[in-house]
């Protein structure tokens, strides 16, 4: 809950106060997947992800990564899958990806890029 309070005043912020008004409702489209990576490397994997596709890290909470190319806001929360792990072995680890804009494509095509990234992310050695 407090990422979404923090999402919004992002999405605020992006968003002049003389031209909020005119603006398009706010869509947003999310997704979540499971990856078995390190725990340790999960704001790695989102960060590099946002980064490739354009996205400009604009907030960073304990277990998430928000970015913005000024019109689409994309956030990216991971979370330990199991309540015993090590943040340095192999684990599942959970991902949610939401992109939120003025524009329903801008907000899917963002979503799916970024996820589509992090899950394509391969190990070459261990963690």
């Amino acid at each position: 809950m407090l990422l979404l309070a923090a999402l919004a005043l992002t999405c605020t912020a992006l968003v002049p106060a003389t031209s909020a008004s005119a603006q398009a409702p706010l869509i947003w489209h999310a997704g979540w997947f499971a990856k078995t990576m390190c725990y340790q490397d999960a704001r790695e994997f989102a960060t590099s992800a946002l980064t490739r596709y354009g996205y400009r890290k604009v907030y960073s909470p304990p277990n998430a990564v928000v970015g913005s190319n000024g019109s689409t806001i994309v956030e990216v929360s991971f979370a330990p899958a199991q309540t015993s792990w090590s943040p340095s072995k192999f684990s599942k680890v959970y991902f949610t990806v939401t992109a939120t804009s003025n524009v329903s494509r801008s907000a899917e095509l963002g979503r799916n890029n970024v996820r589509s990234m992090i899950v394509a992310q391969r190990y070459f050695d261990t963690c």
